[in-house]
């Protein structure tokens, strides 16, 4: 079983930060505790919980929902952003995050695609997710 690890983009810091606790109202997540804060802080308009995918790229990062990631197939490079698909229950990456994305994480595992290099995450780097 793969371990349920979350972290935040912090829109008002604009930094990445760990996620201690999330919080939850019936259905809704309104709030998470993150490192070194000790009250909850709100998620609505605030953060953007990801989470840890379960695998980590070729340096050893934790490759998490919002990361950038470089690979090859077939000798052709690829970067592209790391998304979750309800509707699937699965990880995969797109050219842009908030499309459909192209690639199922778990498919490219599959095709022999073990070698992931995280370049970024999409709240600092959007450039690298501009198509050429």
């Amino acid at each position: 079983m793969r371990e349920l690890k979350f972290r935040a983009w912090d829109n008002l810091e604009k930094r990445m930060r760990k996620v201690v606790s999330l919080h939850w109202q019936g259905d809704k997540l309104v709030s998470a505790r993150l490192e070194g804060d000790n009250e909850p802080i709100p998620i609505e308009g605030r953060l953007v919980i990801e989470q840890y995918i379960g695998l980590k790229d070729r340096n050893g990062a934790e490759i998490c929902e919002g990361d950038i990631l470089k690979f090859k197939i077939s000798h052709k490079k690829f970067t592209r952003g790391v998304v979750y698909c309800p509707k699937l229950a699965s990880f995969g990456m797109g050219a842009q995050i908030g499309r459909l994305y192209q690639y199922v994480i778990s498919e490219l595992w599959q095709l022999g695609v073990s070698v992931f290099q995280v370049v970024g995450n999409i709240h600092e780097n959007p450039e690298l997710l501009e198509e050429k």
